[in-house]
């Protein structure tokens, strides 16, 4: 018999198919930049944290110099205080002793650590024949306020309080201030006072400046407008801060009515403190049409004025007298209830809002209503 058929060889098994190489993991993203405002506001940081040291003094000056009541001190005064100072500083946190070089430029330098800063000085009358000087330094995250008073030019002995922190600093401490070594010396402080003295002189004199109280009362007011025929009124400047006009004039069946204040030369026009300010330069007057008849022809019969104007008038001194009575105070807020009264000014109408009279529009000038009863008479 025949033999069985042997099977068949079986073929090697085929290899799996080779699947392709996993990729490389992704990097990680790159970190997102912060919003635009955190960037602002980091930026605004900085920039403030590197010029707070230099705002301060600046700020302070300004504000000295619009109110006039204690004033920075001159070159020659920053000179004679200029030197080496010896600091005692009683903190919280220690006593400490520091040196520094005060420079008449403004600039603080320490001797003992290399540490920068700036200072400042202002100065008032007291009631004796000394003055009282206080003396600024922003060192570190200090500011220092020491008080002191002076014959001359020079103080030699300063104490006050130390604060700390620029944005809401706090009281951590007092001081005491030394005057070690003067860049001037005893013998160069006549040469200071006498540079100090013609600097002085050489300035024009202040401007005679007049109360609120001065223009309080009854005038006699002419207005010229461009265009149509002078009117004459009757009007009442009253303590409040309000003017009306009442009978006695040719526009006595009209009426102008409105505000007015005193306002200082140098000043911004408009600002709010108007109704406030003891004294000024100018009479200001504010016209308002509310406040006042109005027809077809024109507000308190003024011909072809239909909007709201202001007057900006300055006292007249018609004698050499009355001009140095004025620089001498009588008719400033500080000579009381018994200043003198302004007697007449004159100025120019203007159109436009309150706080930004863009054209002239025509004349004003006022008299005391005793002074033209006097003068008919």
């Amino acid at each position: 018999p025949s033999s069985p058929p042997s099977p068949p060889p079986s073929s090697p098994p085929s290899p799996p198919p080779s699947s392709p190489p996993s990729p490389p993991p992704p990097s990680p993203p790159p970190p997102s930049p912060p919003p635009p405002c955190l960037l602002r506001m980091v930026l605004a940081s900085l920039v403030w944290r590197a010029s707070a040291v230099h705002s301060v003094p600046i700020k302070i000056r300004s504000q000295v110099a619009l109110t006039a009541a204690e004033g920075s001190l001159e070159p020659e005064e920053l000179e004679a205080l200029s030197g080496v100072w010896k600091a005692e500083l009683r903190l919280d946190d220690g006593d400490r002793t520091l040196t520094w070089r005060l420079a008449a430029s403004g600039r603080v330098r320490g001797l003992d650590e290399n540490e920068e800063g700036v200072w400042w000085a202002d100065s008032a009358p007291t009631e004796s024949a000394q003055q009282r000087v206080t003396v600024s330094l922003r060192v570190r995250d200090w500011t220092i306020l020491a008080v002191g008073e002076r014959t001359g030019l020079r103080c030699t002995q300063l104490g006050g309080a130390v604060l700390e922190g620029a944005e809401d600093p706090c009281h951590v401490g007092e001081c005491d201030l030394t005057l070690a070594l003067a860049d001037i010396g005893s013998d160069g402080l006549g040469d200071l006072e006498a540079r100090l003295e013609r600097r002085r002189s050489a300035r024009p004199a202040r401007p005679a400046t007049f109360a609120k109280r001065a223009f309080v009362g009854r005038w006699r007011m002419l207005i010229d407008m461009e265009g149509g025929a002078p009117l004459s009124y009757a009007v009442v400047l009253r303590p409040g801060g309000t003017f009306r006009t009442v009978g006695g004039g040719e526009g006595e069946a009209a009426v102008l009515g409105g505000r007015w204040a005193v306002w200082g030369r140098g000043m911004a026009k408009g600002v709010a403190e108007w109704g406030v300010l003891p004294e000024g330069t100018h009479l200001w007057m504010r016209v308002e049409r509310d406040a006042s008849t109005s027809t077809l022809a024109g507000i308190g019969g003024l011909a072809g004025v239909h909007e709201s104007f202001s007057l900006w008038s300055e006292p007249s001194l018609s004698s050499p007298a009355s001009e140095l009575a004025a620089l001498a105070g009588a008719y400033s807020s500080s000579a009381g209830e018994r200043g003198a009264s302004v007697a007449s000014c004159s100025g120019a109408a203007y159109f436009g809002t309150a706080s930004n009279e863009y054209y002239r529009a025509g004349r004003c000038s006022m008299i005391r209503e005793e002074e033209a009863e006097a003068g008919r008479g």
